[in-house]
């Protein structure tokens, strides 16, 4: 079984949704077994063309699916559904495939807090054996790309896109994880929680980051217990 990481980036504009839900709609419309969607805040600057919030997106897909279909596929999808004005990126990554791991993480830490540039970002997709290309527009958008395989890799970065239904008040972690299928919970000094432990649910939905390469539920201590965070609270901590 082959494992893939996809990333899209610079899919939308401003009158239409997010990067998020185009790569969403292509997963779904993939014959393949595919993971959560992380979202990777990258630098938001004057010098960075981007359309909204400077954001990349990345899942796993996993099939007997070669490279070369998939990114012929991903191509065309993203030529036809990327909105007007858009410069879509798309990064494509076999997981037993990537060489140069370090470097790759290391592009996606950096487009969080520099101007970065496209003929680097395939030098450096080139160096480590990864697809890259771009589908409109620019082409800027392989600058995010490459930052969102980057970043899913370093696996402790971004948030988990949407979100998971929970009832109001108190339950405990094994309780909240088994309901919304996330894989741990932790407080804001990045102790695990263990199972017994109580949580108060003060949002209808729980946001995930993904920290340890898991989806995290963030928890802040409230009295002698915790208590979920709103995803503005989720936004300013983790961006």
């Amino acid at each position: 079984m082959k494992r893939y990481l996809i990333s899209f980036d610079d899919t939308d504009n401003l009158q239409t949704l997010g990067t998020g839900h185009v790569l969403d709609r292509f997963l779904h419309a993939m014959p393949y077994e595919f993971s959560y969607i992380t979202r990777h805040q990258l630098f938001v600057n004057e010098l960075v063309p981007y359309t909204s919030h400077n954001s990349s997106m990345c899942s796993e897909l996993c099939g007997e699916i070669a490279m070369s279909e998939l990114v012929e596929l991903a191509g065309r999808f993203l030529e036809a559904e990327s909105a007007e004005g858009s410069d879509p990126g798309l990064c494509v990554a076999d997981l037993d495939g990537i060489t140069e791991r370090d470097l790759l993480i290391d592009w996606g830490r950096r487009a969080k807090k520099e101007v970065l540039n496209k003929q680097d970002a395939y030098e450096l997709a080139q160096r480590c054996s990864v697809h890259l290309s771009e589908h409109g527009g620019d082409g800027q958008g392989v600058v995010g790309a490459l930052a969102g395989v980057g970043l899913r890799l370093f696996g402790n970065d971004g948030r988990v896109r949407g979100k998971a239904p929970m009832d109001l008040g108190p339950t405990t972690v094994d309780e909240l994880l088994a309901k919304t299928g996330f894989a741990q919970v932790f407080d804001m000094d990045g102790i695990i929680l263990p199972g017994s432990s109580i949580i108060e649910v003060t949002e209808p939905k729980v946001k995930a980051i993904y920290r340890d390469s898991k989806q995290t539920v963030p928890v802040s201590r409230e009295g002698n217990g915790f208590r979920t965070l709103s995803k503005e609270e989720i936004r300013a901590l983790w961006d």
